[in-house]
């Protein structure tokens, strides 16, 4: 019986005459191979400094983005709908068309007041030139009049035949301008037939489609502006008076757009909603990259008018997973100076212009978190500081120094 199992001792005489090769490789490999299994090199990062700061405290708020112009396209005339050329979704610019009702009796009228108005103008100069006929006749009579030559009756009816004409001449023109203004207005409800829009915003609903019959004040569709959003946030009461100050800032998180910005630009409704106990305040917003729509939801930062110590980090060594925030701590691993990134939760308490405050803790006065550079890194990885001229901080102070000449820059918030 054959047996497809190797017997060890078949299995060393196969093996004997490459052992030597496996010897040759093991010896001859270099040791800089040998060296680089020992770990990866330090990832070179910038770090900044945890500090305790006495602030004013924010306290966090919801909101939501609203179109500053919402508008529901109504008719001027009643009409059967013949074209309807927009979508939902839809972008339209001012002037647009967006609808066309059947205008055919109008336009028949038109033509009608136009034929009627060249009636009269005609009938306007015949009584032109019987009114200066009568006017000629009139002088004739007075001269003979003044030398004692001419009938007193017939210069009474020539008198009376000039105010008669003078009469129907000032009718027909009368007439004429009735006619011209019904003209005016046929052609503005001709022109009404075409409904156009009123600003450049986006189809958001339609009401009606072709073939359709609508009256007068019926809505074809929901139009709103596309440019410029306001962010109504709903503040509670107790926060009216530090934000109703001049200059108190407000900050705000639209994370569905990855946008965070501060404004001191905002308008406060004096109306506290009764039930809720809250008041509104509005931020105008510019949207150029079209990242927002209306009815997004939105957070806030306001002021509470109170002060207070807390450990502030910098907004770009904040990180984000599944589980929530954290960062990477430059943690010393010995005496020769060596750091490792150190995977560090925190919690933020609230957001200011270019840090966040955190709740005590996590990490303490004097820890420098890793500000550019995190996002390749994972827990116990060595770093290797480095200071602003790309060259390595082997001394902490270096960094130190590097923040406290560049502690006044901008404190404008970027899109996140």
């Amino acid at each position: 019986m054959r047996s497809d199992f190797i017997r060890p001792q078949h299995f060393l005489s196969r093996m004997q005459p490459i052992l030597p090769c496996f010897l040759f490789m093991i010896i001859n490999t270099p040791l800089s191979a040998q060296d680089g299994m020992e770990g990866p090199p330090p990832s070179p990062v910038y770090a900044e400094q945890v500090r305790i700061e006495n602030v004013t405290e924010y306290r966090k708020v919801t909101g939501n983005i609203k179109a500053v112009v919402r508008s529901s396209i109504a008719t001027i005339e009643a009409g059967l709908v013949m074209t309807l050329p927009v979508m939902e979704g839809d972008t339209v610019q001012q002037g647009d068309t967006l609808a066309h009702l059947d205008d055919r009796r109008l336009v028949l009228q038109l033509k009608q007041l136009d034929a009627q108005r060249t009636s009269i103008e005609a009938t306007i100069a015949e009584r032109t030139a019987q009114l200066h006929q009568a006017q000629r006749d009139l002088r004739l009579l007075q001269e003979l009049a003044q030398r004692k030559a001419g009938n007193p009756k017939e210069l009474g009816d020539a008198e009376s035949e000039v105010e008669i004409n003078a009469a129907r001449l000032l009718q027909s023109q009368r007439e004429l301008e009735v006619l011209q203004a019904q003209y005016e207005l046929l052609e503005t409800r001709l022109s009404d037939m075409t409904i156009t829009a009123p600003f450049t915003g986006m189809v958001i609903q339609k009401n009606t489609e072709v073939g359709q019959w609508v009256g007068v004040g019926d809505s074809l569709l929901e139009l709103v502006s596309v440019d410029s959003y306001e962010a109504w946030l709903d503040v509670p009461q107790k926060y009216a008076q530090a934000t109703m100050q001049p200059g108190a800032g407000v900050l705000l998180g639209i994370e569905s757009a990855g946008i965070r910005t501060e404004s001191t630009d905002y308008r406060v409704v004096r109306e506290v909603d009764p039930k809720a106990r809250t008041f509104s305040v509005i931020v105008p917003l510019d949207d150029p990259d079209q990242k927002l729509a209306a009815g997004m939801s939105m957070s806030g930062w306001i002021p509470s008018g109170q002060r207070g110590s807390y450990i502030t980090v910098p907004r770009d060594a904040i990180m984000l997973n599944q589980t929530g925030f954290y960062v990477y701590v430059a943690a010393e691993m010995g005496p020769d100076g060596m750091r490792m990134a150190e995977f560090v939760p925190i919690e933020i308490t609230f957001e200011l212009k270019d840090t966040v405050a955190i709740v005590p803790g996590a990490l303490q006065d004097g820890d420098f978190v890793i500000t550019e550079g995190n996002e390749r890194l994972f827990p116990s990885m060595p770093v290797m500081l480095m200071s602003d001229n790309n060259e390595s901080a082997a001394n902490p102070a270096e960094i130190l120094e590097v923040e406290s000449h560049g502690a006044s820059g901008s404190h404008d918030l970027t899109e996140g």
